[in-house]
């Protein structure tokens, strides 16, 4: 346990120094929180201006939570799988990594630490920004604020563990498949609700968009931050059948990725994939 601490620790510190070796930290940290707030007044301006108050400012307070916690889904999901093409293919160390006396999985996790650390910079900047300067009404205070630290963090175990079954299929796949991953992204995105109600879907959508976590995810977060639901399919799912639903699909998704990456893992040893350069 000591050994696999140890290994999360320093693959946090490795992707920490990745990511912001290009400035120093206040300029990576700037850029860190510029990032959400500029999400945040696009939407703004889409839904203020462009629609020209044709959406309410109840429309723009669930697209706005909507938007802010996805960050995270886009940051560490993808953040992760994309892991693997760095080491093995821009820094060509991923086989250094596999001869020393540690286990893959839990360097990968540490990596993934870092962009969790940074999108919540990101989204606790972008939720401060909208509660103060755009006029969100946000419940933060008492029982509330914990549920909301309880709900992100199931939904962040669950964002990391689809990423390390995305970081499986990348050991096994060429560099320019990382389009997979960010396509994914998008689609879930697109199915979650992240931005608009998963009820002007199309009846096929809409069971896809039933199966993934996400969506639950993001209605119980609104539901925690304004009081209100977002979905009309959800509409009839209490709170609790929300929680049990996001805890139970975590767990599902804890053990198909452990299980996932484990063939992913062992097909490239066997195949010799650990060391294989496919970039041009």
């Amino acid at each position: 346990m000591r050994r696999t601490w140890e290994t999360i620790r320093t693959g946090a510190w490795i992707g920490w120094q990745v990511e912001a070796n290009w400035a120093d930290p206040i300029l990576f940290l700037a850029y860190a929180i510029a990032k959400p707030l500029a999400t945040t007044m696009i939407l703004f301006l889409m839904v203020r201006v462009v629609s020209q108050d044709a959406a309410n400012a109840a429309a723009f307070h669930q697209l706005f939570i909507g938007n802010t916690f996805f960050l995270y889904v886009t940051e560490v999901l993808i953040g992760i799988s994309w892991a693997v093409f760095r080491d093995r293919e821009d820094y060509e160390t991923l086989k250094y990594i596999y001869t020393a006396p540690i286990r893959f999985l839990p360097y990968l996790l540490g990596r993934g630490l870092t962009k969790i650390a940074t999108a919540s910079l990101g989204v606790a900047v972008a939720l401060l920004f909208g509660a103060t300067v755009l006029g969100v009404p946000l419940r933060l205070e008492g029982w509330h604020a914990a549920q909301l630290v309880g709900a992100t963090v199931v939904g962040l175990v669950g964002s990391a563990w689809i990423g390390v079954a995305l970081a499986g299929i990348s050991l096994v796949v060429a560099r320019h498949s990382m389009n997979l991953n960010e396509g994914l992204g998008g689609l879930f995105y697109l199915l979650s609700g992240a931005v608009f109600p998963i009820d002007v879907l199309p009846a096929w959508a809409q069971k896809i968009s039933l199966s993934l976590p996400f969506t639950y995810w993001l209605e119980l977060l609104r539901r925690i931050l304004t009081g209100e639901p977002y979905s009309g399919v959800l509409g009839g799912t209490s709170d609790g059948a929300l929680w049990l639903i996001l805890g139970v699909s975590t767990i599902a998704t804890i053990v198909g990725g452990y299980l996932w990456f484990g063939a992913c893992e062992w097909f490239a040893r066997a195949r010799g994939l650990i060391d294989w350069k496919s970039n041009y």
